[in-house]
């Protein structure tokens, strides 16, 4: 993120940081009844997150499935970033930005904070799918 501190003398790239994705592949394992939270991704300590956006391959089904839904957030607050967002509705084939996405551009200070494990809790609802796979982009900067 482009921060610039009261002390620091700003130039044409002072500001300057590398974008980088992570992609993590989540299948219907990752969806069952209650939901289950689990590290899929770490982001090094130094990351400020802009985006995230998923592809869905194909659709969640089986065991009469009737709802699956994705938060995506830290240990101690497992919906930091994404709260039940709607994974089962869209079209396989969809690819679209995560909606809404909270807590992001934060700034950071690397002397103080850890690596970023990112939790992804995928829940379903009335039965756990036999199918379904989708993916998820995390779009950073460091």
């Amino acid at each position: 993120m482009a921060i610039n501190f009261a002390d620091t003398r700003v130039t044409a790239t002072s500001n300057d940081k590398d974008v980088h994705v992570k992609v993590v592949k989540l299948i219907f394992s990752d969806f069952v009844t209650g939901g289950t939270a689990s590290v899929k991704a770490v982001l090094p300590a130094d990351s400020t997150i802009l985006s995230m956006s998923y592809w869905k391959k194909t659709a969640f089904s089986g065991n009469s499935i009737s709802a699956a839904t994705l938060s995506i957030g830290i240990s101690g607050a497992a919906t930091q970033f994404v709260n039940a967002f709607d994974v089962h509705t869209p079209a396989a084939g969809t690819n679209a930005r995560l909606t809404p996405i909270t807590n992001i551009m934060q700034d950071y200070n690397p002397d103080t904070r850890t690596d970023i494990s990112l939790l992804f809790t995928g829940t379903a609802t009335t039965g756990n799918p036999t199918a379904g796979e989708m993916y998820v982009a995390i779009e950073y900067v460091r």
